[in-house]
């Protein structure tokens, strides 16, 4: 007879509350958690975001006729937790009523979420919070508002002052290889603005020259594909005689329709120059912004930059207006996202890099580790029985994460006799977020509870190997000590977390998993298995090869807005294909949801049969 084996499912309760119908009672919480108790669920995860001292500063919006997505329901979110006060201590009531256990979610790192809106919008003015170049933050925990300044920093080194009124002469244009381009002189529009609000084109007569040159680096998107070699010919347009000074401007065609051709990472598309000729470094927006994607428009809208997605392969001449039902694929990008009603052929610019991430908190401060330190003591409070941590997060999102680290209290601690400064970073901030770990373990620990942190398949390996579409969920010039988590036995528990890399990987392939669980299974740590559920067509056949892998105790439904639904009467739901969707939501979103809820209902009725 096998060992203990636990089914377990996470909440990540702002997506939850964000796509209810109303805002929810604690008698929708009650239905929620008789829902998963009655399918056979044993754990609950609950997400925690600042449940003990009111939740996070967020946006009011409300039923938004432009969002057809969960984004449009902020509002009710915010009810919902003036309604419940702490969402976790609520949830943590009902779990252990209907005989389940229930650890709080915590991610030190997410203070503060990446998304902000553009500088001169609306939404700013309404909900604007904290700026960064091009927009301000609003989803913020409200220590972060209060403590700007502990966030992670960037170093400065590269930057000089006045960068941000410098004058534009001159830009660069290079396209990844020296194929002819269909892209001429009368082709390229430039649009600019004060506010990165409604761009307005300029009516410039700039100088025009188109050359043959040599890649000056080798030139990889995100993702680690190599787009050109060093010294390999490239194509490359000049304009000069620009004399830009506006705030922000964009690089587009004016093509209707037609094959582009004009590609490259897009920070190497564009380029910067002032009148000596100085490369100006900048931050870039393509329109693929992560949340609020409907409202990215550069002609009716604003952008958002530095967005952590890039650098991704960019025509600079796909049209603006395609025709409906037009997409371009290429490579590593598809370039019209999920709610945008039309592709967005551009590459816009800012002078200057933000002197922080977006709402990552530095781990060496002092302060910051005093202040998560206090948010266990709420979870605490809410009568969990245990805490899971996990480093990957929202807040840390930025182009250029390798920038990041270099906060005065980390500068101070750097030897005289240093010979790598980004060695020396990643050691002192190493160091701090183990002691902060080891802290926690122990006031965890001291209270009876159990504590679990989540080993990160994708980014706990040598750099070599992270797959480069996760930098924006990590903070860089970091390492973190997993060997030592486990042989110290910080942990009571772990999670095995797989994101990008293959999930066959855990049975033998990656050669990181394989060590994360045989150095859990020789200190008898429990290892569970995190699994996304979302569209997941082999949900299935993954649940029973972790279930019969003896070196496994548990399978983690991640997360549950993927298959349940609240209902207005308190009840909830396994969303299946047979129902009604309960809010606005598209067609074909629905349709994955039901597929989604059909696979995990399935999966509860063998589990049924397996206990």
């Amino acid at each position: 007879m096998r060992k203990k084996f636990v089914l377990e499912t996470l909440v990540d309760f702002p997506d939850d509350a964000l796509s209810a119908p109303c805002p929810l009672e604690a008698k929708h919480i009650e239905g929620f958690m008789r829902l998963l108790s009655d399918h056979g669920i044993q754990r609950v995860i609950w997400g925690y975001y600042g449940d003990g001292h009111s939740g996070f500063l967020m946006p009011g919006i409300e039923n938004e006729p432009s969002l057809i997505y969960d984004m449009n329901q902020f509002g009710y979110y915010a009810r919902t937790i003036d309604i419940l006060e702490n969402p976790l201590k609520v949830a943590s009531e009902y779990a252990h009523k209907y005989g389940m256990e229930i650890y709080a979610y915590f991610k030190p790192y997410e203070t503060g979420i990446s998304g902000d809106f553009p500088e001169g919008s609306p939404q700013a003015r309404l909900w604007g919070r904290l700026y960064r170049i091009g927009g301000f933050l609003s989803w913020l925990d409200p220590f972060v508002m209060k403590n700007p300044h502990l966030r992670i920093k960037r170093k400065t080194d590269d930057l000089w002052q006045g960068i941000d009124s410098e004058v534009i002469e001159t830009i660069h244009l290079t396209k990844k290889d020296d194929s002819p381009t269909r892209v001429k002189k009368e082709n390229l529009e430039i649009w600019t603005s004060q506010t990165n609000y409604r761009y307005q084109k300029k009516n410039l007569n700039f100088h025009y020259r188109e050359s043959i040159e040599s890649s000056e680096s080798d030139v990889y998107d995100v993702y680690g594909n190599l787009l050109t070699k060093k010294g390999t010919p490239v194509r490359v347009i000049r304009l000069s005689g620009l004399n830009l000074r506006d705030r922000y401007f964009l690089i587009t065609t004016n093509f209707s329709g037609g094959k582009p051709d004009f590609a490259n990472a897009w920070d190497c598309l564009v380029r910067a120059f002032n009148k000596q000729g100085r490369e100006i470094p900048g931050v870039y927006a393509t329109g693929t912004s992560i949340w609020f994607p409907e409202w990215e428009d550069f002609k009716t809208g604003g952008l958002c930059f530095d967005t952590g997605r890039g650098p991704e392969l960019t025509y600079l001449d796909i049209p603006n207006n395609p025709a409906d039902g037009q997409e371009y694929m290429e490579g590593s990008r598809k370039f019209r996202l999920q709610g945008q009603s039309k592709a967005q052929g551009f590459v816009a610019f800012a002078r200057g890099r933000n002197t922080y991430l977006p709402g990552g908190l530095c781990e060496t401060e002092p302060e910051v580790r005093r202040f998560w330190i206090s948010c266990i003591e709420e979870m605490l409070d809410a009568n969990v029985d245990g805490i899971e941590f996990r480093v990957e997060n929202h807040s840390c999102h930025t182009d250029t994460p390798q920038d990041y680290g270099f906060n005065d209290i980390v500068l101070e601690k750097i030897s005289k006799k240093h010979t790598d400064i980004f060695q020396e970073i990643s050691k002192i901030r190493t160091r701090a977020y183990s002691d902060f770990l080891f802290d926690a373990s122990r006031l965890i620990r001291g209270s009876g509870k159990k504590i679990r942190i989540n080993l990160n398949v994708d980014w706990f390996r040598p750099a070599s190997e992270r797959p480069g579409s996760r930098k924006l969920a990590y903070p860089a010039n970091i390492d973190f000590e997993w060997r030592k988590w486990i042989d110290e036995k910080f942990m009571d528990e772990a999670v095995l977390r797989i994101f990008a890399k293959p999930f066959s990987g855990i049975f033998g392939e990656d050669q990181t998993a394989q060590e994360m669980i045989e150095r859990c299974c020789a200190r008898n740590i429990p290892l569970s298995v995190n699994r996304y559920v979302w569209a997941n067509e082999n949900l299935i056949d993954e649940f029973q090869k972790v279930y019969n892998n003896e070196k496994f105790s548990g399978f983690i439904l991640y997360e549950t807005w993927s298959f349940v639904d609240f209902l207005k009467n308190g009840n909830c739901r396994i969303s299946l294909p047979e129902f009604e969707p309960v809010a606005r939501i598209p067609e074909e979103l629905w349709k994955s949801k039901a597929l989604t809820g059909k696979m995990v209902s399935e999966l509860f009725k063998q589990w049924k049969k397996l206990s």
